[in-house]
C-alpha cells in the first residue's frame, strides 16, 4: 500500500500537468490508481485502501467510525495542502509581476490637466 503522502504527491504532480503514463512508469503503479487518487482528493473522499500502520495494535483498536473520521481528516489535509500550495504560488506570481512592473516603469505619470 502507498502512504497518503505519496498519493498526494502523485496527485499534485498530475495537477501540475505531468503525464500520467510517465508517472506510472516512474513509480511502477497502474494509471487507474492515479486517477482514483485524484478523484478521491477532488471529492474529499479520502484515499482508497486502508494502508498498513507501523504498529499492528493500532489497527486492532480502531473502530469503523474512527477509521472513517481518519479518512475524512486525511482528505481534508490533502485538499488544504493543495489549496495552500496553489495560493502560495499565486501570491508569489503576483509579487513577481508587481516587482517587474515597478522595475520597468521608469516614466512618471502624465501631468495634470489645467482645466
Amino acid at each position: 500500500m502507498y502512504s497518503p503522502e505519496f498519493k498526494l504527491r502523485v496527485v499534485e504532480r498530475m495537477r501540475a500537468g505531468e503525464k500520467v503514463g510517465a508517472l506510472a512508469a516512474e513509480f511502477g503503479v497502474r494509471r487507474k490508481f492515479f486517477y482514483a487518487w485524484k478523484k478521491a482528493v477532488e471529492q474529499g473522499l479520502g484515499f482508497p485502501g486502508v494502508g498498513h500502520p507501523l504498529n499492528p495494535t493500532v489497527r486492532e483498536g480502531r473502530t469503523p467510525e474512527g477509521a472513517e473520521r481518519i479518512r475524512e481528516l486525511e482528505a481534508l489535509v490533502g485538499r488544504l495542502t493543495l489549496e495552500n500550495r496553489f495560493f502560495a504560488g499565486a501570491l508569489q506570481s503576483i509579487a513577481e509581476l508587481r516587482q517587474a512592473r515597478g522595475a520597468s516603469s521608469s516614466v512618471a505619470s502624465s501631468r495634470k490637466s489645467k482645466r
